[in-house]
């Protein structure tokens, strides 16, 4: 709890030098978290997948031999390799996340988690800038 008869003035100094940290450890969150990148696979390693951190589809690759399968499951096999690219995607930024939040570190999709540093950045940002103060 705040006790207004306690406060020093240099309470304020660390209150802005931990936000500053904040925001510092945020900004190269946002960052590491734009290259991240999600792999999956499926049917024996036939079916590749890649996406990026927001969970969009960079690439998907076939091995020749997944040609042999029947029209339905090729196309159940390479939702399966792009949804296990998704969740590598989601795990890793879920980590990040955790590894600058803590483990009360939201649990969020990946473009949800974009979004989220970004409002918190942005927050941050405006409430510490040398306009406002």
């Amino acid at each position: 709890m705040f006790d207004p008869d306690g406060f020093r003035p240099e309470d304020l100094d660390q209150v802005a030098e931990r936000s500053r940290e904040a925001v510092r450890r945020l900004s190269g969150l946002v960052g590491e978290l734009a290259d991240l990148k999600g792999e999956g696979e499926s049917a024996g390693g036939l079916i590749g997948a890649v996406v990026d951190g927001g969970g969009r589809i960079q690439e998907v690759t076939l091995d020749p031999r997944a040609m042999r399968m029947d029209s339905r499951t090729l196309a159940e096999a390479v939702t399966e390799a792009v949804r296990a690219a998704q969740e590598d995607a989601a795990r890793a930024s879920q980590e990040l996340l955790r590894e600058v939040v803590g483990e009360d570190a939201p649990s969020l999709d990946p473009g949800d988690t974009q979004a989220w540093l970004d409002d918190v950045a942005r927050s941050m940002g405006e409430a510490w800038s040398p306009d406002t103060h």
